[in-house]
């Protein structure tokens, strides 16, 4: 039986140039949108493709290890993302029941203020 709203959460690896500054995290939902999470950038507006808001009690929010506004989003489903938001948002609104993500984090995240992010955030 699915359980609804509970997902998993584990590195899947590291990196980041000296003393790596980042890993690449895999995160699985499960039991249909919404998901819980808001994205913003993308190509279109010369920014990386990032998760700008995390809905509390959420889906995303509901992980062991919760996504974390500032993840940038590489892979969904498998697909490695060429960067665009709209490509992204139709490989999110495209998942029924399971939602796979990777994700790269940066290591001191919770550091970071993100400011100045140009264009809208779509909700999924």
């Amino acid at each position: 039986m699915e359980s609804r709203g509970r997902a998993g959460l584990q590195p899947a690896g590291e990196g980041g140039g000296e003393g790596g500054g980042w890993v690449l995290v895999e995160a699985r939902l499960q039991g249909g949108a919404p998901w819980g999470f808001t994205v913003q950038g993308g190509l279109e507006h010369g920014e990386p493709l990032i998760i700008s808001k995390v809905e509390e009690g959420g889906k995303a929010d509901s992980l062991e290890q919760p996504l974390l506004v500032g993840d940038e989003i590489i892979i969904i489903n498998d697909v490695e993302l060429s960067g665009y938001r709209q490509e992204a948002i139709a490989l999110i609104k495209g998942s029924f029941k399971t939602l796979k993500l990777t994700v790269r984090r940066y290591r001191h995240q919770e550091c970071l203020v993100l400011f100045g992010m140009k264009g809208e955030s779509h909700f999924v």
